[in-house]
């Protein structure tokens, strides 16, 4: 496949990649408070205008786990330039949508398109960079890409302030634009003809199972997979928990929801400062450390309260401990999974990314499942996902000597 437009760099331009593989939580968080609207003026259901949400998770795990194998067969730059066409595309129409059944449906292919393009932009990372450099540069992204889910609700709500939903994704699609330029400018070609592999659907499922039949590559991704659950139950519980259980006010639980996800920024920023001098094993293993200890307080708390409904302030601290461990634990448990899968980075991208996303999304409902939305039904959870993760850590330590030279190398 010969390259569209030849870029004006030659390494991959930093601000493209953050355009691209940080467009996943914009997509979703800037547009929930706009559900109501959706149900209202489309006349629709809460449950299809939740579907429009549900539709592009899955939509973006799809993506990942789609064209990531792709990628390693036919080169990562005309994908992505596809990948964010497409997106832009799919903005436009769902900002003229006049059904939510079809807004359903379209939102599912924008996530597809969002996805596909985070998940080739990650293996661009592991294609032009090795090692802790390669670990930097995760971090990086991790780190504009955690600061999302803080700006994204405030872009939301200050562009429903001056119009409705559909605003919301006419914006969008001036960030599709924006990223379809840094593509095609940012971003060489970074998988050379001679480093590809063959494209059909059979070598592509031999390469994944051959990826996940080593269980070097393999734990570190169930491990993380295990962790986003635990991370999702808390983002699909917690405003009905602190809300209902504790009694909290909407703008109280933002409040609190805006600290813990600056709190996961602030950590990525750390991981991203020490990567370079400690290498990510070591950060990994003191991020384990601190969401472990904070979730299981949590749950310690919760089962010794009177009535399991510890007072606000112990909660809050617990939630950020967890959320800080989590800011360095992913940037850096990814980092080690594209390191050791760079043979196949599109592939390996697609498995260390879209499976944990996949798994999160569907863990989402899992407290309400539970039957009661309580601190304690919460924490439970939360504690048998996070317990399960550092048991599966402690177990992969001894593979670090294996890994170390690949792991710790630099450019």
């Amino acid at each position: 496949m010969s390259s569209l437009l030849g870029p004006l760099v030659d390494r991959p331009s930093f601000v493209a990649l953050v355009l691209i593989t940080g467009t996943t939580a914009l997509s979703t968080d800037t547009y929930i408070a706009a559900l109501p609207q959706i149900q209202t003026t489309l006349g629709t259901s809460a449950i299809v205008a939740q579907l429009t949400m549900t539709a592009c998770i899955a939509g973006m795990a799809i993506g990942q786990l789609l064209f990531g194998p792709i990628s390693d067969a036919h080169g990562r730059r005309n994908l992505i330039i596809a990948s964010t066409v497409a997106f832009t595309g799919m903005s436009i129409l769902c900002a003229v949508a006049p059904s939510g059944w079809l807004l359903v449906l379209e939102r599912a292919v924008q996530g597809i398109a969002c996805g596909a393009a985070s998940g080739i932009g990650r293996a661009v990372v592991t294609d032009s960079s090795a090692g802790r450099l390669a670990a930097a540069r995760f971090g990086s992204l991790a780190a504009v890409g955690l600061v999302a889910p803080v700006v994204g609700p405030v872009i939301g709500g200050g562009l429903l302030r001056f119009g409705d939903w559909r605003t919301v994704f006419w914006f969008l699609a001036v960030v599709g634009a924006a990223m379809i330029v840094a593509a095609l400018f940012g971003l060489p070609e970074t998988l050379p003809p001679d480093n590809r592999r063959p494209g059909g659907i059979r070598q592509m499922g031999l390469r994944a199972r051959e990826l996940f039949a080593d269980p070097e590559f393999r734990n570190p991704v169930l491990v993380q997979c295990v962790t986003v659950c635990g991370f999702f139950t808390y983002i699909g519980g917690s405003s009905f928990v602190l809300q209902h259980d504790l009694g909290i006010s909407q703008q109280a639980y933002a409040l609190v929801f805006a600290v813990n996800a600056l709190a996961m920024v602030i950590s990525s920023v750390i991981y991203r400062l020490l990567v370079l001098r400690t290498g990510p094993y070591v950060l990994r293993r003191v991020a384990v450390v601190v969401q472990t200890i904070s979730v299981s307080a949590l749950f310690a708390v919760a089962l010794a309260t009177p009535g399991h409904r510890p007072p606000l302030a112990t909660v809050w601290i617990c939630l950020s401990g967890m959320t800080l461990g989590l800011g360095t634990y992913l940037p850096s448990n990814s980092s080690i999974v594209q390191i050791l899968g760079r043979r196949y980075g599109g592939t390996a991208s697609a498995l260390g990314g879209g499976l944990p996303f996949l798994a999160g999304a569907l863990m989402t409902p899992l407290t309400g499942l539970l039957g009661q939305q309580s601190v304690m039904a919460m924490s439970a959870a939360m504690f048998g996902f996070f317990a399960v993760a550092a048991v599966g850590s402690l177990l992969m330590r001894h593979a670090y000597a294996r890994q170390r030279p690949m792991i710790e190398g630099n450019l």
